[in-house]
């Protein structure tokens, strides 16, 4: 489960694709299908997902690997649609949602994911500017997994672009209470005490 977290941490963090790459690849054939450049971005089970969810020049990298908990291949096109909204398809982010909310509406409270499905909508959420709601979807990540510290990390960068610097800080000081060898909670909460 800690690599499925890991590998979900750093998938915003990857070197995302060109926007005209975007433009041509979402040009050509089935738009829900995942392409080859989306594949190597997503968490590696995304690979696991049956051959008609990749488009040709991706079939290649599929793999016969377990996909965890149910609605799985929602959550991956949920991801594909951060990346193309990440790359300028900013009507991708509503898509996510909408993927995402499946998962939500359609899993069992054990799914594994549950957790990092609301930690996405939520960034989708806060790129569509929906402050409320995003805020929301992150204490609703937080509250299905206390020790998921890349939550509140995330939740404490919102709070941060959103100039709310003590939330911040209350955030990030919660999560080590639940985390407390957290490296990056560790690191967010020394560079803001030194900021002051």
């Amino acid at each position: 489960m800690k690599k499925f977290k890991l590998s979900l941490f750093f998938i915003l963090l990857a070197p995302l694709f060109s926007t005209s790459a975007v433009a041509d690849e979402t040009t050509m054939g089935n738009m829900y299908q995942i392409t080859a450049s989306e594949v190597r971005q997503l968490p590696p089970f995304c690979m696991g997902l049956s051959i008609e969810n990749f488009r040709e020049d991706a079939k290649s990298l599929k793999q016969n690997i377990s996909v965890p908990g149910q609605h799985t291949h929602h959550f991956c096109h949920g991801m594909k649609s951060l990346l193309r909204g990440d790359s300028g398809d900013k009507k991708s982010y509503e898509t996510a949602i909408q993927e995402f909310e499946y998962v939500q509406k359609h899993s069992t409270s054990k799914h594994e994911l549950l957790d990092s499905t609301s930690l996405y909508k939520a960034e989708a959420l806060g790129k569509l500017g929906k402050t409320g709601p995003a805020i929301t979807e992150y204490n609703k990540a937080i509250q299905l997994n206390n020790t998921y510290h890349q939550a509140y990390a995330r939740l404490a960068d919102y709070y941060l672009k959103l100039g709310m610097k003590q939330d911040a800080i209350d955030t990030i000081k919660m999560g080590l209470r639940f985390s407390p060898e957290s490296k990056g909670l560790k690191n967010r909460l020394h560079k803001l005490s030194a900021d002051k």
